[in-house]
């Protein structure tokens, strides 16, 4: 159970945040709107989707064009308080950031969220993930982003620490004065980027015409469900709507699986095969994320292959690239 202290805590957030959070909906866990406390799902099971529904939505009016001139749109985004994000899902925040940094778009919904974390039968967690280490302050907390993080211990003890001047005004006003303050030290650790991640960049980067790609060919229906699941696709189009009495620019959602994605003028595609679409999205997140972020594009999530109707098991094509000499 988790520490009655939260629970009043949640409820006091509630009346200033729309709070989200994750929580059951038959056999699955989604992330949706808070009706009530006692409906989340404090069990750490990885949510089916992803908090990038909130972070950057699937369509978005960015502005107006009236007589020649430009005006932005006017967007409400009301003070939204996320609760329960677990480390990998933070991890892909934290790559929303380094990619969305000056974005006007975004960083104007980003002042309006409040981002909880929450690790469940800690130390367990790196376990059942398999990227973490043991020390949580040095190794993942300070390298995440987030306002306050709230880890569940044993005996239904809570430890909390604060990632933000944010967290810990909140933390203050809401009585929980209990907390531990970390400061962020960037993105990425202190001794470089990840080596294996390295390794993977490499190796990956030069596997064109390994015979994986062939046998993923053969299965994978080209659907984009891995794209929509997956929490750091950040990939979008821009459309351009014409209207007698309202022009306007909308931005939503890409997705390289689609079939006009790099479809250009005198209708050209490079992406003209299952084949190639598979190959781009695998350097999209182990190759061209890594070389800009020096941050992976993968997060170990799982969705992609919970979601996918042909079973294609991303961990298992990752350590196939990987085992390459």
């Amino acid at each position: 159970m988790l520490d009655q202290n939260i629970k009043k805590f949640l409820a006091k957030l509630s009346q200033s945040f729309l709070l989200f959070a994750p929580q059951p909906l038959g056999s699955v866990v989604k992330i949706k709107p808070v009706a009530e406390i006692g409906n989340i799902d404090w069990s750490g099971a990885m949510p089916l989707n992803s908090w990038k529904e909130i972070f950057l939505p699937a369509r978005e009016r960015l502005f107006d064009l009236k007589k020649n001139s430009f005006f932005e749109s006017k967007t409400d985004y009301p003070a939204t308080a996320c609760i329960g994000i677990n480390v990998l899902d933070l991890k892909a925040f934290t790559l929303f950031e380094q990619v969305f940094g000056r974005d006007a778009y975004y960083q104007q919904r980003r002042r309006n969220l409040l981002l909880v974390g929450y690790s469940a039968q800690w130390p367990n967690d790196y376990k059942k993930y398999k990227v973490f280490s043991h020390n949580w302050e040095e190794d993942i907390l300070e390298h995440l982003v987030f306002d306050i993080f709230i880890i569940q211990l044993k005996n239904d003890k809570t430890k909390i620490y604060s990632g933000s001047e944010k967290g810990q005004l909140i933390l203050e006003k809401y009585g929980l004065k209990n907390y531990t303050h970390l400061e962020f030290a960037g993105a990425v650790k202190e001794q470089g980027p990840d080596k294996k991640m390295l390794e993977l960049k490499e190796k990956l980067a030069k596997a064109s015409s390994h015979k994986l790609w062939n046998e993923l060919d053969k299965i994978c229906l080209a659907c984009g469900k891995c794209s929509i699941a997956c929490p750091t696709c950040f990939c979008f189009d821009l459309f351009d709507k014409v209207d007698p009495d309202k022009n306007c620019r909308e931005r939503y959602w890409g997705n390289c699986f689609y079939n006009d994605f790099s479809k250009v003028a005198g209708g050209f595609k490079e992406l003209d095969t299952v084949k190639k679409k598979i190959y781009f999205w695998y350097t999209h997140k182990f190759v061209r994320i890594p070389h800009e972020y020096s941050l992976p594009g993968c997060v170990g999530c799982g969705r992609c292959t919970r979601v996918c109707p042909v079973g294609i098991d991303i961990a298992k094509n990752v350590s196939i690239i990987g085992k390459i000499r």
